[in-house]
């Protein structure tokens, strides 16, 4: 009886947490056509880079290949990741808060299946893909995808609660991170694909509006850790000795990184053009994955890049508008954390091939070829368009429960912290 009657609250709160969400969204609007006009461009892009190395990609496999075998794979996953950004965009808002426990739940039980030889790939020292027949994906995007939502759902209860700034607040937000760690850092021993997490939620700690104290606290305990995780193995220790002198074995440990700065010399101002790649051909490891920026860099020289940096500075500002403008504390968190996974990942993939950053092994959204990166950066992307569906000009999150308007915009403080009463040390 009285597991009943828990059981009944339960499903009362968690029905009452969507009302009170769905209440705070306000009049429905035309969502933000720029934002998707930036996504179909640069898949568009990535799309022409990818035909035109697929040849080179193709002629190293054993076996028969088809030229083309990488294009026609990439546009199966654009299909995938167009179909899911579509359902994500019509989905309600309230979806995303009821279940994005499975997705979490699912995930961490992946990490486990990584554990198994038979079930799991591994590249370069790191093992990040579940193979299961013949589909293959990555645990660590859907945890990435998942714990948006999971994150947001725990600080806008604790900014509503009023207990933001309590001791017991970041113990379980370290804990939750520390828990992320042991699964990607530890068992799959990929550092890389931490950093855009770990991105993710230092962003949405910081939108959450917590006392400067307690945020410098968990940024000094991450910068402890890192440093930890990087001198207690052995590979992570060669990769920044690489990064600060990849001259000193250019055909072993800094062969990856010396490839992809000829590559990015070689195009000049104007590139080499499309079918004149000389990289690709076995020279520049990842060609269409980790390595695609590199390869536009040879083949649409300074001036392409440019423009292709323009459509995602674009991309990444509509994102951070929509942040800016949601409705809710809740939505302003899920935008907040896509916009720190699409500008932090993008800006280490781009960094390392530039040598400005050490080398990782992450792809470059909407750009690499790819399935589950891309399928799951659609999703994301997805949510912030319905979500720009709800934005509002001149809104004062503060008052989101009671639903006031201000009629200009200038006294909010973007996206930077919030204005929030809480109570414990501020």
């Amino acid at each position: 009886m009285m597991s009943s009657s828990r059981s009944v609250r339960m499903g009362r709160s968690r029905h009452e947490r969507s009302a009170d969400l769905q209440s705070t969204l306000g009049r429905r609007h035309q969502p933000d056509y720029l934002l998707l006009l930036c996504i179909f461009m640069l898949l568009a892009i990535g799309l022409v880079v990818i035909y035109s190395v697929s040849p080179a990609i193709a002629a190293q496999l054993s076996g028969d290949v088809d030229s083309n075998h990488f294009m026609y794979k990439q546009i199966l996953f654009l299909l995938i990741g167009f179909s899911v950004f579509t359902v994500a965009s019509l989905l309600p808002i309230s979806f995303w808060q009821r279940f994005y426990k499975y997705i979490i739940a699912f995930a961490v039980f992946s990490f486990f299946l990584l554990l198994i030889p038979a079930l799991s790939l591994s590249y370069g020292g790191a093992t990040r893909w579940v193979h299961i027949g013949s589909i293959n994906y990555q645990p660590a995007e859907l945890l990435k995808f998942g714990i948006i939502f999971g994150l947001a759902t725990f600080f806008a209860n604790k900014v509503k609660l009023g207990v933001l700034n309590e001791k017991s607040t970041s113990y379980t937000f370290l804990t939750i991170l520390f828990a992320i760690a042991l699964e990607i850092v530890v068992l799959q021993k990929d550092m890389g694909t931490m950093i855009p997490i770990v991105a993710i939620m230092i962003t949405m700690l910081f939108l959450s509006g917590v006392s400067f104290k307690r945020f410098a606290s968990v940024i000094l305990i991450l910068a402890i850790g890192g440093a930890l995780a990087i001198a207690g193995a052995g590979h992570r220790r060669a990769r920044v000795l690489t990064f600060l002198n990849p001259e000193a074995d250019a055909m072993g440990s800094g062969y990856h990184i010396n490839q992809a700065l000829i590559a990015v010399g070689s195009g000049g101002v104007f590139g080499k053009g499309l079918g004149r790649s000389v990289q690709a051909y076995g020279y520049l490891p990842e060609a269409a994955n980790d390595s695609i920026f590199a390869i536009m860099a040879e083949k649409f020289g300074l001036v392409g890049l440019v423009m292709v940096f323009l459509v995602y500075g674009l991309l990444i500002f509509r994102i951070l508008d929509v942040t800016n403008r949601a409705p809710n504390h809740y939505l302003r968190f899920v935008a907040g954390g896509i916009f720190a996974w699409m500008l932090v990942q993008a800006f280490v993939n781009i960094g390392s091939m530039l040598g400005i950053l050490p080398l990782t092994g992450v792809t470059l959204p909407l750009l690499s070829f790819g399935g589950t990166s891309l399928v799951f950066t659609m999703a994301a992307l997805g949510v912030v368009f319905q979500i720009s569906r709800y934005t509002k000009l001149g809104y004062n999150i503060e008052n989101e429960e009671t639903g006031k308007d201000y009629e200009n915009s200038n006294g909010r403080r973007g996206v930077g912290r919030s204005r929030y009463a809480t109570s414990g040390g501020r």
